[in-house]
This record gives C-alpha cells, sequence and structure tokens, in this order.
C-alpha cells in the first residue's frame, strides 16, 4: 500500500549586511535573494527530510550545527537529514571562512533560524502523494566539459595551458547534458518537483560584481514556479570537470547566468511532457561511511606551501597577484596550495559519508564531494532502480572526486583532491552495494 506523503518549504536568509564570498571577494548587496529549500518525505514510521541551499560548500563543523538544529527542530535521527548546496560561488562563503566573526553571525542570527523555520514548515506541509512520475531530457549549451587535450597530447584545464601552445584538440570527455526530473503529485497542494542536473555556477572566480545572488536558481525556479502548480527542489550533480557555457567569455557571466536558469527551467517543464509512471511504496533510508586513502604523495612540498601562503596572507594581497605568486612558486593556483596543507594534516585515512534514499523504483544517492560527472553516469548506468538520481555536495564537503582517467591527465581539480585515484571509482561501486540492499528491502 501506498503511504507516501510529501511537504515543501523555502525560506530566505539573505544576509543583511557585507559577506565574503569565493576568491577573495564581498558581497556588499543582494541581488536576488538566496534561499533554503527543504522537502520533506515520508512513508509509515519513516520520515526525511532533503535541503537544498543556495551556496557553495559545505564546512564540517558548519554541516555539523546545522544537523544539530534541525534534529533539535524536528526529533529526527541523523541519517533522515540530507544537507546539499547547489555550489553557488555567489552566496556567503561558509565553506572557508565559517571561522569568520561576521559569517558566524549570519549563520547563527539569520541562516540556521531560517533552516528550522524550513524545516518545520515542510514537515507542516506534509500531503498524501497520489501518483509520482519521472522525465528526462538533454538541455544543451548550458554545460561543457572544461578539460581538454591539446593536438600535442598534453593537457588543459580551464584554469591553464600547462606551458603549451599547441591548439585544442577535444574534450577529455563529453559533458553529461541530461536533466533528470521526479514530480510528486499531491491532494490539494502544489505538485513537487526534484530536479537533478550537472552544471557549474555560473558567476564563478568575481563575475558577479560584488553582489549577493542565487546565480541560475533565480530564473530557474521562477520559470518552473511561475504556472503556480508546481514547486522545485534543485539537486546538483557532478560536476566537478564542468563548467557553464559563459566561462568561456568571463564578461558575459554576469549576464548569461539568467540564461542558464531559463534554459534548465524550460527543460524541466519540456521533461514533463513526456512522464514515466514510478512506483514509490516504501521508503529506506541509509548512511554509511567509506574509508577513503588520502593521498599525501605531496606533502614533501608543504613547507614550501606553507610559505607561500604565509606571504599571501601577511601582505593582504589580492586574489590576482596572489596566484601570480603561487604560481611563481610552482603551484598551479591557491587551492592547489591550501589542498597540500590540508592533506598534510589528515590522517592517513578518512570517513566519507555516502547516503541514499530510496522509495519504490526511484534511487537518490547524496556524495559529499565534486563528483565528475562520468562517476555519477557510471552510478545511473548500473543502478538496479528504474530511476535514480545522484546528489553531490551534499553532507559534508571533500572536495573534488576526478575519475582515475582524469589523473592520468592532471590537471588542478586531481592536484586538489585528497585521495588517491580510482576513488571514484570505488565510490561509485559502494554507493551501487547501497543501492542494491535498498532495491531488497523494499522488496
Amino acid at each position: 500500500m501506498n503511504t507516501l506523503q510529501i511537504g515543501f518549504a523555502r525560506e530566505c536568509y539573505s544576509p543583511d549586511k557585507p559577506m565574503p564570498q569565493n576568491s577573495k571577494r564581498t558581497g556588499y548587496s543582494v541581488l536576488t535573494d538566496i534561499y533554503v529549500t527543504c522537502v520533506a518525505m515520508k512513508n509509515g514510521e519513516k520520515t526525511v527530510l532533503i535541503f537544498s541551499n543556495d551556496l557553495r560548500g559545505l564546512a564540517e563543523q558548519w554541516v555539523k550545527k546545522y544537523r544539530e538544529n534541525v534534529m533539535e527542530e524536528t526529533g529526527l535521527p541523523d541519517e533522515c537529514i540530507q544537507i546539499t548546496v547547489t555550489h553557488n560561488h555567489s552566496g556567503p562563503d561558509i565553506s572557508y571562512y565559517h571561522r569568520r566573526e561576521d559569517v558566524a553571525d549570519w549563520v547563527d542570527r539569520i541562516c540556521f533560524p531560517a533552516v528550522r523555520r524550513a524545516a518545520s514548515a515542510a514537515l507542516a506541509d506534509l500531503a498524501p502523494v497520489t501518483r509520482v512520475t519521472s522525465g528526462k531530457t538533454d538541455v544543451e549549451n548550458v554545460t561543457f566539459a572544461r578539460r581538454y587535450l591539446r593536438t600535442d597530447g598534453t593537457f588543459s584545464g580551464i584554469q591553464g595551458s600547462n606551458g603549451s601552445d599547441a591548439p585544442l584538440s577535444h574534450h577529455e570527455n563529453e559533458a553529461d547534458t541530461q536533466l533528470r526530473v521526479l514530480r510528486f503529485y499531491r491532494e490539494g497542494k502544489k505538485d513537487v518537483v526534484f530536479a537533478n542536473f550537472q552544471v557549474h555556477a555560473a558567476t564563478a572566480l568575481g563575475a558577479s560584481h560584488d553582489v549577493i545572488c542565487s546565480d541560475f536558481l533565480h530564473e530557474f525556479r521562477r520559470v518552473v514556479e511561475e504556472s503556480g502548480e508546481l514547486s522545485v527542489l534543485y539537486l546538483q550533480g557532478g560536476c566537478g570537470n564542468l563548467n557553464t557555457y559563459s566561462k568561456l567569455y568571463p564578461d558575459a557571466c554576469n549576464k548569461d547566468y539568467d540564461r542558464a536558469g531559463r534554459l534548465l527551467g524550460e527543460g524541466v517543464l519540456r521533461a514533463l511532457e513526456h512522464e514515466e509512471e514510478r512506483h514509490f511504496d516504501g521508503l529506506c533510508v541509509q548512511k554509511e561511511y567509506y574509508t577513503g586513502i588520502v593521498d599525501h604523495t605531496r606533502d614533501h612540498l608543504l613547507e614550501k606551501a606553507q610559505e607561500v601562503q604565509k606571504i599571501i596572507r601577511e601582505n593582504g594581497l589580492d586574489d590576482k597577484t596572489g596566484r601570480e605568486i603561487y604560481t611563481e612558486a610552482g603551484f598551479s593556483g591557491r587551492l592547489d596550495c591550501s589542498a597540500i596543507v590540508t592533506k598534510s594534516r589528515m590522517e592517513k585515512t578518512a570517513q566519507i559519508p555516502l547516503c541514499t534514499i530510496c522509495f519504490g523504483d526511484v534511487g537518490m544517492t547524496f556524495a559529499p564531494f565534486e563528483m565528475f560527472d562520468t562517476n555519477c553516469i557510471q552510478i545511473r548506468e548500473a543502478s538496479p532502480f528504474e530511476f535514480t538520481l545522484t546528489v553531490c555536495y551534499a553532507n559534508a564537503r571533500h572536495h573534488y572526486l576526478p575519475s582515475a582517467y582524469s589523473f592520468t591527465n592532471g590537471g588542478y581539480e586531481c592536484q586538489q583532491c585528497y585521495y588517491i585515484p580510482g576513488t571514484g571509482e570505488t565510490v561509485a561501486l559502494e554507493f551501487l552495494k547501497q543501492l542494491k540492499k535498498a532495491k531488497k528491502h523494499l522488496q
């Protein structure tokens, strides 16, 4: 018997004063509001909450306090709370600056109260689900694979040519342009839609001109929800090797994120024109920890990395000057250097939270990485469920997780990855084990 219920809520938590952003920027005013969106799912005695935040990343300290607030507000156990972000680079950057007093003040005074309100409102909005459908469509001209091979066989990433002047030959892989959508029909209330896609924020690296905004999410939500019949939850996929097309032309970034949001929103509506019926009996939630092996092969550069970081910090240099110093010192960029320092402080292994939510013939995976889309495709194609969503940037921040093939080419994403090559494929296999267990449980 199908007893699934679903509830929806969204709360604004835009800051009321300047906040630090990605790439040492500061957001002085709010261009478009940022939100926390929460969906509650209940079947029988099992209840889960899924949060999507218009933020860039999740600092461990922030995730812990986030969970504590939700658990205190709702009484739900840890494993029934999924915390994700949209990877928005133009919101407050709490992944790097969570210890700053101004960030801590925003988190405690505005962010967490909004999260608690959203959790309670979503639970109060629970209504019976009468039908669940899925749809999928390709959305072109939004995302592209930013890693290239050159005609001389060398590799080039979006942040540099690695010293070669040879022309670009081809992408390392074709970008995953498939948008996957779930629709939950409800009695007497707006239907709830899950949208899962993999697209990097358009406003990365300073293109948003010192304002707080939600990037493509503002226009995306407007297009999907303007009919008044739908409420949408955006779930970010694996875009660690992808960028929006506008990143090719940085001056266009600030003008282009609305275009990306509009195309994605139209894609959701297009996917729903060709719905397939889904089973929605049962509800299975799993949270397991995989022991990842930390890559310490570059620890010999630790002293040099710390020296360079000290120069940048003590002289208060801007990001452009800082990048030049990093490059001269032999590092590919600011995060390359900081990743070496971070990994050197880590143990030989680290516990990685891997979570799944499954019901009927639908599976959902939640990974704490900026995964490459290739590994997400592997999960979807081998999943025992008829329809699978792969969600990244969830429940922690374990940084980039390239595919094994990408490690053979190198690039800054591989240099900044905390784990040894092959971890991406192993994580995919661990998720498949979880999905198979969930499938057996639901049967």
